[in-house]
């Protein structure tokens, strides 16, 4: 399963082809929907190629690029080459290039660059329970590219390096006040930078101690809150995994912190909340603190073995409860359980209200609801610790000239000072500010997840006023720090989001 967000109230979700019972205009199986979390509702979307483990991410005008894909299946063309394109609007449905990418790609990565345009990265050339060298695509490409047909690419060695276990490799832009298009990128156990605009690598990390941690090993990696007060110092933490392709076999508990720009950086240690995982996700809320769930205590990611009369499932011991990380105390603690297990193919994100969207688990080759761990349809809104209380959540009433929010993306720009209304009931208020984009998950990833928080500059009462706030907020200062395009603004009163984020359009301003 894969998943966007697409507006406060709209998640796209993106399956692989197989018996779904709903059905497209054609009559194939259904394998797109766009779903809304207030109506429990879904208008199916037109797909024609398999778009089995693909990836996503979105260009700084708001269209969502998907590409890669999988095999002729059902009625589905090959999507190994395919690019895709969402336009988020009210009859919106997906358009295709059916050879748009240079090479085939199964299990790539993909980013917004600071520039906006997106990087489509390694992946194989074809399906496959692990990477192998006849079937490695160790390259990336840039879209869009000229004429809208596929571009160069680029090799990058690091991903012959790691093989087998390099499919999916973890990728975060790192922010940078000399506009340099600079990520950190890692796969298996090994880490490096790496410098796109020069298409070099400006230096090699030390190995991560523990297991492995890309597929089908899952683990996670994530690029915590970056903060001005910090200076925006990127720390990448990356967790779970496993050491051996075998269902008995022990999930990682550990993880593995970074701030790869140092002199002499270092992986620091630590555990996984006393939990190991495989196949984690992990949202970053908007407290700054870390969501992870999902997954399983033991084995590996992929499907079961056998018939699926009898299916052997090659993970096991689903972790049905929640860990919360703190990253400023680096402390762990553990919430309430689901009754659901997530495995292979499950998803999370955060959306608009604060609340966690949780969905998926299908380690099935097709449609199997009476199994251990059956194709699961249903759907989990999890609420973290801060909407359980009596507070009353404060309410963003204006930002800037808009008035009536989240009808369109309000779009804002670079280092911009931004006025913005909000009503709060505390007595003793105390506002902070953040911007978030949730990134296209699946498969334990969230391709190009950041949380940025924002300056307050001021804040006063409305005149007459002893609940409305007026805040000055700024935006962040350049495009490496947070990519041009749609996030999502978060406003918190005593670490209480307000009713519902608002959806903004970052873009760089014409000199």
């Amino acid at each position: 399963m894969h998943i966007a967000v697409i507006s406060h109230k709209e998640i796209i979700i993106i399956d692989k082809v197989e018996a779904n019972p709903i059905k497209q205009a054609n009559g194939n199986p259904a394998i797109s929907t766009l779903y809304n979390i207030e109506t429990n509702e879904y208008r199916i979307l037109n797909l024609q190629s398999d778009t089995f483990c693909s990836a996503g991410s979105w260009f700084s005008n708001g269209t969502l690029l998907h590409a890669g894909g999988a095999e002729v299946s059902l009625g589905y063309d090959a999507g190994y080459q395919s690019i895709r394109f969402y336009t988020p609007g009210t009859e919106a449905d997906w358009t295709e290039i059916p050879a748009g990418m240079s090479s085939p790609r199964w299990y790539p990565t993909m980013a917004t660059l600071p520039s906006g345009d997106v990087l489509v990265f390694g992946g194989s050339l074809k399906g496959t329970g692990k990477n192998a060298a006849a079937i490695n695509n160790p390259t990336y490409e840039i879209w869009p590219v000229a004429g809208g047909m596929p571009g160069n690419t680029v090799d990058i060695p690091l991903l012959v390096e790691t093989l087998p276990f390099n499919l999916y490799p973890f990728l975060h832009i790192l922010p940078n006040n000399n506009d340099k298009t600079i990520a950190f990128i890692f796969a298996n156990k090994q880490g490096i930078l790496y410098n796109f605009d020069t298409a070099t690598v400006e230096k090699t990390l030390p190995p991560l101690p523990g297991s492995i941690r890309s597929y089908p090993l899952t683990g996670n990696s994530v690029l915590l809150p970056l903060r001005p007060s910090q200076y925006y110092k990127p720390v990448i933490m990356i967790c779970g995994g496993g050491n051996v392709m075998d269902i008995k076999a022990q999930a990682e508990a550990s993880c593995g912190r970074i701030d790869p720009t140092e002199e002499e950086p270092a992986w620091e240690t630590d555990g996984f909340g006393g939990v190991g995982r495989m196949m984690p996700d992990v949202v970053i809320l908007p407290t700054g603190k870390l969501l992870y769930l999902n997954g399983a205590g033991a084995g590996y990611a992929g499907y079961h073995k056998g018939p699926n009369t009898n299916p052997l499932y090659v993970a096991v011991n689903p972790v049905l409860a929640p860990s919360l990380y703190d990253p400023e105390t680096k402390g762990w603690s553990q919430l309430a359980p689901s009754t659901i297990p997530r495995m292979y193919h499950s998803v999370a994100t955060l959306v608009a209200d604060g609340r966690v969207f949780v969905a998926g688990s299908n380690p099935q080759g097709n449609v199997n609801f009476k199994s251990e761990f059956p194709t699961e349809y249903r759907v989990e809104m999890f609420s973290p610790p801060y909407l359980m209380n009596d507070l009353v959540r404060p309410i963003i009433t204006s930002v800037g000239e808009y008035k009536t929010l989240n009808t369109q993306r309000i779009p804002v720009t670079y280092a911009q000072e931004v006025m913005i209304t909000v009503t709060t009931l505390q007595n003793d208020p105390f506002l902070t500010a953040a911007i978030i984009h949730p990134g296209f998950v699946t498969h334990s990833n969230a391709f190009s997840q950041k949380y940025v928080m924002c300056n307050i500059l001021s804040a006063v009462y409305a005149e007459g006023s002893t609940n409305e706030l007026i805040i000055t907020v700024e935006m962040p200062p350049n495009p490496t720090i947070l990519p041009p395009g749609p996030s999502y603004l978060y406003i918190l009163d005593n670490d209480i989001p307000a009713v519902t984020a608002v959806e903004l359009l970052l873009y760089i301003a014409s000199v």
